[in-house]
């Protein structure tokens, strides 16, 4: 066997113009696969990291009522059960967020804008999403704080500023009239725009105060100290919360949308994908089809000189492999600082397409993925077509007669 692989590795490098233009196409190929996976994956990574972190969470515990209809008259009252039952998988949760959050009236001197007003506990929704480090102006808000984080996109369609007063307008609990002027204490960026548009902030007991909702929430957030058991967690929690009055929902439940508009894309960028391999494919197969065309004497000669023909296809088959492997590592190594870079750097878009990407709802950004699944994914598609294709110069060896090929 040694001897076959050193023959076949010897083979390769008789035409070296042509083995390396063959492993630069495999390079090449590779090398787009995965840059284009890369920042594909990414972006839907960073679109559900976004939307976990400032909107649902990996678990949610709801009014059985709320996700039909999420109105202030379907929350739920977070009673010391509630409490139990999650302390009883401490282990298992890292923490959670109780919010409570319903639509809202902000209107300035000229401007009036539906928003969505959120109660929060400001200590443990800094374990969500740090919102400190994106404050634009100002300070985050504090336990029992009467003032208002906004948005900056929304303080900017308002026009207001730090210390500004905002009128907020909105139904409470039972019908009753929330309404209020709050102080603006804090501006804060949100990245996404569509969240960055129409949100405001507002300690817990401020918002239940406003909504005449004492003690009562929209839902708890919980999230799993290992994301990858979200599921599994949320059973558990589901079979001994009261599911007569409560409901647990995932984020793949509560983003269900969201998840077919990405298996959609994902579609078609299989095709684009499926493109790509074929290009592979046929350059490989020019390549192994043309050393056959050329070798066929030589085959012939060692034929006859008492070669078997199962050691030769082995060094056919081989050859391939080899060029394809080659192609394969060279293209990983050249993709890993690229996407490295781009992994912490990600493209920052402007001008249209960031307005396009922006109506959309998300982040106008071109985040890259280091998940390690993009890299050894193309290696093994790609070293599959080698071993199919492979196969053909295996399938002439043997069929070749001797006799028929021309001195």
């Amino acid at each position: 066997m040694k001897l076959l692989t050193t023959l076949a590795w010897r083979n390769l490098w008789r035409n070296k113009r042509r083995t390396l233009i063959t492993i630069s196409s495999v390079l090449f190929a590779v090398f787009l696969a995965i840059m284009f996976l890369s920042m594909e994956q990414g972006s839907y990574e960073r679109m559900i990291d976004s939307m976990v972190k400032y909107s649902t969470g990996y678990i949610q515990i709801q009014d059985v009522l709320y996700d039909d209809e999420p109105s202030i008259d379907n929350t739920m009252v977070f009673d010391e059960d509630i409490e139990l039952l999650l302390n009883r998988y401490d282990e298992e949760i890292s923490y959670y967020v109780p919010r409570l959050q319903n639509f809202v009236l902000v209107a300035t001197e000229n401007t009036t804008r539906g928003s969505m007003l959120i109660g929060i506990y400001p200590e443990k929704e800094k374990k969500l999403n740090d919102m400190t480090d994106d404050i634009v102006e100002g300070t985050y808000l504090e336990p029992g704080d009467d003032g208002l984080l906004i948005a900056e996109g929304l303080a900017n369609i308002l026009n207001a500023g730090l210390g500004d007063t905002l009128v907020l307008l909105g139904q409470g609990f039972h019908g009753t009239t929330a309404a209020g002027l709050y102080p603006i204490t804090g501006i804060v960026d949100l990245k996404v725009p569509e969240i960055n548009n129409n949100t405001i902030y507002m300690s817990l007991e401020a918002a239940q105060w406003f909504y005449a909702a004492d003690e009562r929430l929209t839902a708890i957030i919980v999230m799993p100290e290992n994301p990858k058991r979200t599921n599994q967690l949320a059973g558990k929690i589901s079979d001994e919360i009261d599911s007569e009055w409560y409901n647990v929902l995932t984020w793949e439940e509560m983003l269900e949308d969201l998840l077919k508009l990405m298996k959609f894309d994902m579609a078609g960028t299989m095709v684009l994908m499926i493109i790509l391999y074929i290009v592979i494919a046929f350059g490989l197969f020019g390549t192994i089809l043309m050393m056959m065309l050329e070798r066929k004497r030589e085959f012939a000669l060692l034929f006859s000189l008492g070669m078997k023909r199962s050691k030769l296809a082995a060094i056919c088959f081989m050859e391939s492999v080899f060029i394809t492997i080659i192609g394969v590592i060279s293209g990983i190594i050249v993709s890993i600082p690229v996407v490295a870079y781009f992994y912490h750097n990600p493209i920052v878009l402007a001008g249209d397409m960031a307005e396009a990407i922006g109506e959309y709802g998300f982040e106008p950004i071109l985040p890259f993925s280091a998940d390690p699944s993009v890299f050894y994914n193309q290696a093994l598609i790609v070293l599959v077509l080698s071993i199919l294709i492979g196969l053909y110069p295996v399938y002439k060896v043997f069929k070749m007669r001797i006799m028929d090929v021309k001195s």
